[in-house]
């Protein structure tokens, strides 16, 4: 098959920055509505308590997807750069050597967690009242962690080639059968959350067969191939390297939202929990978009700077980064002014009227620096493409870990339940100042490292 391009080194920037984005938001978009479309049918049509304790099963499933992520991304990420130093075989070597890890990863993880699924949602924040919740929509949820793993790592691989439409369209067909599905095990069959798991669980799966024909039927710039398909000792700690930053981004995620769901509970107990699901909810969905441009320009920044061109990666860093801001400014003002309709979506008619009245002034709480996050978000993505994955690692880990769980753990004690949310508008400025930083330092070395010869791996 021909090296395919998809563009990535010769369309126009700003149509090929829109081009790869929109098809990367609307599918982050869809992939956080695989669980938030859980939630609100989990809300109206079983009660609030159970909408925490869905939301208690979340660490669990970031620590599955940050183990897909170092298993895939790292490998997608050199894969682009291979492709753009014209080295086929070596991007051939990338996608088998990561499809590898993800088999072997989608047998190991389900079945420790399964093991040992009670002990980690106690350790994770579940409380008397919405543990069995959990564990009925956990247990079953597990069954879907294979497709989860193997699905999105090739999707990765899709989206990394500049084939943004396929790669949207994976997540598409997942979300829409999902959306069909809730309600009929839901309402229909009253099965409650377990019905909500197993809706998640088969478009999980159909999602997962729908990448695996893309690439049987070669429509992918590259092929899986059992003689590429072994843990080989270059290409594995490359990958694991490479992979690290967005493995410590969701590790960070799972220990923090374990952190703050624990300090959520001891201020605000199970009702607390529902409301925490709430804002997480809202958050991420808003923020997807975000995630989204990071996937559209990553692969444009990697491919130009394995072609050694700083105009057109710069220009690819600048642009996603203005988008990114203009979204933050938007979602910003959408979540001050309308904090409490956006709640009113997860809960029914009987539900605790306490529990609203806590969930809209904790949106806007948590929200304040949010405008500050757009230039940040990408900032630690071009790390990653330009081969700077500590410091993108770094980066992350300042947001998500190092600066927000020792605000969790010191803030409630002067505003109580609050204080979690002030803990993110602290963490979100402080943050993006420290990325502010390293993005003028970074972009100078890589301006010389494009002037100099030689292949960039």
């Amino acid at each position: 098959m021909e090296n395919k391009d998809y563009g990535l080194g010769t369309e126009d920037i700003k149509s090929l920055v829109l081009k790869l984005s929109i098809p990367s938001i609307i599918g982050m978009l869809a992939n956080a509505l695989y669980n938030i479309i859980d939630r609100v049918f989990i809300g109206q049509g079983v009660n609030e308590i159970a909408i925490g304790g869905v939301y208690v099963t979340l660490p669990l499933m970031f620590i599955i997807m940050s183990f897909q992520m170092l298993a895939s991304v790292g490998g997608s990420t050199l894969m682009s750069i291979s492709l753009g130093e014209g080295n086929r075989k070596k991007a051939e070597q990338f996608l088998n050597t990561s499809f590898l890890l993800c088999l072997i990863l989608s047998i190991l993880l389900p079945t420790l967690f399964y093991i040992f699924a009670d002990n980690l949602l106690n350790i994770v924040g579940s409380t008397p009242e919405n543990h069995q919740y959990a564990k009925d929509y956990f247990d079953i949820v597990l069954f879907g962690a294979p497709a989860i793993i193997i699905g999105f790592g090739l999707n990765n691989f899709i989206r990394a080639s500049g084939d943004s439409k396929a790669a949207m369209n994976t997540i598409l067909i997942g979300v829409f059968l999902n959306a069909i599905l809730d309600p009929i095990f839901i309402f229909a069959l009253k099965m409650g959350v377990k019905g909500a798991a197993c809706a998640t669980v088969i478009s999980q799966y159909v999602s997962m067969i729908w990448v695996l024909m893309h690439f049987v039927k070669g429509k992918h710039a590259l092929n899986l191939d059992p003689k590429y398909m072994k843990l080989d000792r270059k290409a594995v700690p490359l990958i694991l390297e490479n992979g690290m930053p967005l493995f410590l981004i969701n590790i960070a995620n799972a220990i923090v939202t374990s952190i703050i769901t624990l300090s959520v509970r001891k201020y605000g107990g199970t009702l607390g929990i529902s409301v925490l699901s709430i804002v997480g909810s809202v958050t991420n969905i808003f923020f997807m978009p975000l995630f989204g441009i990071n996937q559209g320009v990553q692969p444009i920044i990697a491919y130009n700077y394995g072609a050694k061109d700083y105009e057109r990666l710069s220009k690819a860093y600048k642009i996603g980064a203005l988008y990114a801001t203009y979204i933050c400014v938007f979602v910003f003002l959408i979540i001050m002014i309308f904090p409490y309709q956006i709640s009113s979506i997860f809960l029914n008619k009987n539900a605790d009227p306490k529990l609203l009245q806590m969930a809209a002034p904790a949106l806007r709480k948590s929200m304040y620096a949010s405008i500050f996050l757009g230039v940040s978000i990408t900032g630690t993505s071009f790390f990653q493409a330009v081969k700077r994955p500590r410091i993108a690692s770094t980066t992350s880990l300042l947001r998500q870990l190092l600066i927000l769980v020792p605000l969790v753990y010191i803030m409630p004690m002067y505003f109580g339940i609050d204080g979690v949310w002030y803990a993110y508008t602290v963490s979100d400025f402080v943050s993006s100042i420290i990325v502010f930083y390293f993005l003028f330092k970074i972009f100078k070395l890589v301006k010389i490292e494009c002037e100099q010869e030689g292949d960039i791996l």
